[in-house]
Parts: structure tokens; C-alpha cells; sequence
């Protein structure tokens, strides 16, 4: 089988691939201090959250912190799980590499990090923005009326220091989705290598290719079992509180509420898109590996072309909830529609929120 020139590149396989930010710095040098410190502000976060369920101006709002409450307590509790499994995840960051045993990084799975990375920055920089202008915003119009200045401003810096938590675990968990998408982008290379070679398909070949893609699943498999508490709460609670942003910015469209909806809806989509797109890649070649049956007379290479064919169809690779479904395009549909039937019922809700 033909191996990528190695003059291409220089970069050893997947050390730009792991994760990157300070969780992943955390997780990779066994420092106790950083997720500790993260662990705390957003549980504190969270309790300052909860103060004010005592006293709620109205049912929604009630139901609105209580989201925000769950969500910081469910990162420190996604946090303190990285700690415990630090070598699991670890574990992880290698097997492909460990297993696969290519020594070279395929250039276009590069600038695809690179791209996707950029993109990845950009977003949560813009939602990190608009959230701090937003509840700069909601500070400066209940300062007049409110008496202790000074504790309303510390539990403002504390909300904002939460929020670097909360974004400091969309950002890993993100960034493991890109780790996973390399692993399937790197078998997709290999495999059209392969493809547009000519030389006549071995058995060997497509044993091999189909070997990387086994480990690619395998490595799907274990970080959806040690991430699989945060992607139920994750997907659960941040549908529901972009939804309630939603609305809230249809009954009363401020400043503040439509900045907080759209920075809702951004963070959710970009989150849910790197989730999806996992299984996109993990069938998208499909096509790819039927057009072997056409380069080969051998009945042994074509059964075991058939066999990669079969697990491929199955189309049951990617992240899960709770191991019920596998979250996949098909997924993106049914989340508009539920969206679809929410927004038909917005103007109900609407006016019951303003009553």
C-alpha cells in the first residue's frame, strides 16, 4: 500500500490532533490546582445561582436559573470525572496512534484542525463577548435600584469567572470531537490512496484500511463512555436553555435577551455540529470503499471488501445518548422539529411569561 510522501509533512501523527486549552493542559501535565480551581468557581457559580431561587421574580425565571444552576454544577462535575479518568483519557489520546502505527500526518487533516480551530476560537471569543456585554448590560440597569452595589459587582465577577469555566469544558469537550474526526479523516486519506492507486487491490490493503477504521471506532467507543454523563446533560440542558432564550427574546425583546439568545443558539449549534459530524465521517466513505469492488476479480479481496461495506452501512458509529441513540445527521432533523413545534408555540409561551 502506498504511504503519504513524508516530506509533506514533518509532523508527528496526532500531536496537533489531541486537545488543546486548559483543561487539556491540565489533564496533560497531572496538575491537581487547575481542576480544583475549575471544579470550585463553578460549583460557587452555581450556589450563587441557586440564591436566586429564593427569591424568583416569576416561574420562567425560576425555571431559567434552575438551568443555569444544573449546567455549572454538571461542568464541575464533568471536571472533577477528567480528573479521576486523566489516564483513561490519556489512553485515548494515543490508542490510535499506538494501534494504527502511521508515523505521518495526512496535510489535509492539518489544515483541517487548523480551519475548524480558527473557527472554533472565533465563536466561543464572540459568545464569551457577547455574554459579558450582555450582563454588563443587565448590571448597569439594576444598579439604580439596587442597595448593595457591592455584591451585586462580586456576584457579577463571579458569573464571569463561572462562565471561563463553563467554557473552559465546551472547549475540551469540542476539541475531542475534533480528535475523533481526525481518526476517521486520517482512515478516509489512506483509503483514497488507495483508491486512486494503480496498482491492483491486495488483501492486505484492505485489511489494513479497514483495521485503521476499526480503531477509529474503538476510539470513538472509549472517550463516549468516559464523556457520555456530560453529553446527556450537555445535550439535554443546553437545548432547553437555548430554547427559553428563545422565547424569553420573543416576549420581551431587549438588548439582553436576543445578545443571550443568539449566543445560546451559536454555542449549542457549534457543540451539536462536532457531535454530528463524527458519524457523517465515519459513513461518508462508504461509496468510497464500494468503488474497490470494481478494481478487483479476486472473490477473497471482493468478500472482504463486502465485510468493510457491511460494518460501514451499519452507520451506528459516533457519540451516544446514554447509549440509547447515536447522535447523527439524522438527529440535526429531529432537533427541527422539535425546534419547529417549539417556535409555533412561542407566542403561548410568550405571553404566559409576560403574565
Amino acid at each position: 500500500m502506498n504511504k503519504i510522501d513524508s516530506n509533506e509533512t514533518n509532523t508527528n501523527l496526532f500531536e496537533i490532533c489531541k486537545p488543546t486549552g486548559i483543561l487539556a493542559k491540565g489533564l496533560y501535565s497531572g496538575r491537581k490546582a487547575i481542576f480544583l480551581f475549575l471544579w470550585l468557581i463553578l460549583y460557587i457559580d452555581g450556589l450563587i445561582w441557586t440564591m436566586g431561587l429564593w427569591n424568583p421574580k416569576n416561574t420562567a425565571g425560576t425555571v431559567n436559573i434552575a438551568i443555569y444552576m444544573i449546567t455549572q454544577m454538571a461542568c464541575g462535575t464533568f471536571i472533577l470525572l477528567v480528573y479521576w479518568n486523566r489516564n483513561k483519557y490519556i489512553e485515548c489520546f494515543n490508542h490510535f496512534e499506538s494501534s494504527a502505527k502511521i508515523n505521518t500526518l495526512c496535510p489535509s487533516v492539518a489544515r483541517y484542525l487548523k480551519k475548524n480551530r480558527f473557527i472554533i476560537t472565533i465563536v466561543l471569543s464572540l459568545a464569551f463577548a457577547a455574554y459579558f456585554g450582555a450582563n454588563c448590560m443587565h448590571l448597569h440597569a439594576i444598579l439604580g435600584n439596587e442597595s448593595n452595589v457591592y455584591k451585586r459587582i462580586s456576584i457579577f465577577g463571579f458569573r464571569l469567572i463561572g462562565l471561563t469555566g463553563y467554557f473552559a469544558c465546551i472547549c475540551f469537550f469540542i476539541e475531542t470531537c475534533l480528535y475523533i474526526q481526525s481518526c476517521f479523516l486520517q482512515v478516509e486519506t489512506q483509503i483514497q490512496i488507495l483508491s486512486d492507486s494503480n496498482n491492483a487491490l491486495r488483501l492486505d490493503d484492505i485489511r489494513q484500511v479497514r483495521r485503521f477504521y476499526c480503531i477509529a471506532i474503538e476510539t470513538t467507543e472509549k472517550i463516549n463512555s468516559l464523556s457520555m454523563p456530560f453529553i446527556a446533560f450537555y445535550f439535554m440542558l443546553s437545548f432547553v436553555e437555548s430554547h427559553m432564550a428563545f422565547i424569553y427574546s420573543i416576549a420581551n425583546p431587549t438588548g439582553y435577551n436576543i445578545t443571550i439568545c443568539i449566543t445560546e443558539l451559536c454555542t449549542f449549534s457549534l457543540a451539536i455540529y462536532h457531535m454530528i459530524y463524527i458519524n457523517h465521517l465515519a459513513t461518508r466513505i462508504y461509496e468510497q470503499v464500494y468503488s474497490f469492488s470494481f478494481k478487483t476479480d479476486s472473490l477473497v479481496v471482493s468478500k472482504e471488501i463486502q465485510m468493510f461495506l457491511n460494518r460501514i452501512a451499519l452507520a451506528n458509529v459516533g457519540l451516544t445518548f446514554l447509549d440509547i441513540f447515536v447522535i447523527t445527521p439524522t438527529c440535526s432533523t429531529s432537533l427541527a422539529m422539535i425546534s419547529l413545534t417549539i417556535a409555533l408555540a412561542t407566542p403561548t409561551l410568550a405571553s404566559y411569561i409576560k403574565s
